[in-house]
């Protein structure tokens, strides 16, 4: 049952309603929305970094319960205060330390290690008082989580931050794409990624001197675009192994002047996928690796645009 007067509950306590109850628990998180990302984080995702196990379960008595009366006159005698007797550590009283959470985007958040991995990159984490989190990976590079959001029925967490300067937006979706808002973006995407379906992106770059690093496997397939960016002087340095197949498929996309890709890995292209496609002026693409093409309407490079470089 819903509760009579939800406003009075925390947001840890909204959040564990029933899903009958997600009008009211909508519209009593409100304030705490209105308030900014720090509240939401507070409200929402540090409760999650907080908890206790796997399945979000939370006991928040402070006290043990009280055992039932067994109805008899029994009076029980307390132990005599400095007596002789020492009683034994039980070795079953060390907590079992939690077990990482994995997410079904490629999310996975070792509670134990402090470690945040998304896409096989590996963060380490630190709660900030206003609520963020602070990401630092082990080149250095930095990062803040603002938000952080659960969906718990597909197992998938949103995740949107800021870059150590603030200049740079970024978020991952429950989808697993990764998006950046800004210039002088660097991603560097060192695991597996697979992008299926139209519509859906890897990784995707808002802004100028945007540079990706794709040292592992790229997988697309269904319509799908491995690599987007949009924006001037664009480079992509692409050392994995990149698998592109059905039409509309797109390994790497460039949308401006002056973009670089370097495609130095192996590359296969079939059934009416295109590896690399350049819109714009003044483009390179330098194919030092070995790229096998594969079908009707099968593309390795494309460049649209003036002054192109194969």
């Amino acid at each position: 049952t819903c509760p009579a007067d939800p406003g009075k509950l925390s947001p840890e306590e909204l959040k564990r309603l029933p899903s009958e109850c997600s009008p009211l628990v909508e519209q009593n998180l409100m304030p705490w929305l209105s308030t900014g990302a720090a509240a939401l984080i507070t409200a929402l995702a540090v409760v999650e970094l907080n908890d206790d196990d796997d399945h979000h379960h939370r006991n928040n008595s402070p006290l043990p319960p009280t055992p039932p009366d067994d109805e008899s006159d029994d009076t029980p005698v307390p132990p005599t205060p400095g007596g002789d007797e020492i009683i034994p550590d039980d070795p079953d009283d060390t907590p079992t330390p939690p077990k990482p959470v994995s997410f079904n985007n490629d999310v996975i958040l070792d509670k134990t290690e402090k470690t945040l991995t998304i896409r096989d990159s590996v963060f380490t984490y630190t709660e900030n008082a206003d609520g963020t989190i602070s990401l630092q990976d082990s080149n250095g590079r930095k990062a803040t989580i603002n938000l952080w959001q659960i969906d718990e029925a597909n197992n998938t967490v949103a995740l949107e931050g800021v870059s150590a300067d603030g200049a740079t937006k970024w978020q991952y979706n429950h989808n697993g794409e990764l998006v950046i808002t800004g210039d002088n973006a660097t991603v560097n995407n060192n695991g597996k990624t697979t992008v299926d379906g139209k519509d859906s992106t890897g990784t995707e770059i808002n802004g100028n001197n945007g540079k990706v690093i794709q040292d592992g496997d790229l997988d697309v397939s269904g319509g799908g675009h491995g690599i987007d960016i949009t924006g001037d002087s664009a480079t992509v340095d692409n050392k994995g192994t990149m698998t592109v197949t059905d039409p509309e498929s797109m390994g790497i996309q460039i949308d401006g002047d002056k973009a670089i890709v370097n495609n130095e890995g192996e590359s296969t292209i079939t059934n009416g996928g295109t590896g690399t496609q350049i819109n714009g002026d003044d483009a390179t693409a330098n194919n030092n690796g070995k790229t096998t093409v594969d079908g009707k309407d099968s593309t390795g490079t494309e460049i649209n645009g003036n002054n192109g470089k194969v």
